[in-house]
């Protein structure tokens, strides 16, 4: 699946994409992050055949939210100007699905963004795309759980 960099801008600034929201307990999450994942993965499936800009969003905790949006680089929809400083407006972008993880205590930003695979290898049902996302999932707890201890 490709875009154009102005395509993408032009839905990510018009707001012309609608999230979907998720609720799913970090419990589930870090047991078995696939199982929790799967009304997301099913909502992203479905909405991916239709628009290439696409957003779930699965609120943990009301510290915690993690997001999967579809970009063409590797930046949340909130920086609109930055992704048009980084590419060119007319070129066609391959579109890949990144994994967002919004927590004060992530890290100093507060945000963790990550490629998790390309949309065509993720509606192919690639494994390697889902396998991705639950290590990314446990991987997050696990820092989070790291800064707390401290």
């Amino acid at each position: 699946m490709k875009i154009k960099s102005n395509d993408l801008l032009e839905t990510i600034r018009d707001e012309n994409f609608a999230p979907e929201t998720f609720k799913v307990t970090s419990t589930k999450l870090k047991k078995d992050p696939k199982g929790a994942l799967k009304s997301v993965f099913g909502y992203l499936q479905t909405a991916l055949k239709e628009t290439a800009v696409v957003e779930a969003d699965v609120a943990i905790r009301k510290d915690v939210v993690l997001k999967f949006q579809t970009n063409i680089i590797n930046l949340p929809f909130n920086y609109p100007n930055k992704i048009e400083q980084l590419t060119e407006v007319d070129t066609d972008y391959d579109v890949n699905l990144y994994a967002i993880f919004e927590s004060e205590e992530i890290n100093a930003s507060h945000l963790r963004i990550d490629l998790m695979g390309s949309v065509d290898n993720f509606l192919a049902g690639d494994a390697d795309v889902y396998q991705n996302i639950a290590d990314w999932v446990i991987l997050q707890f696990e820092k989070l759980e790291t800064k707390k201890e401290k």
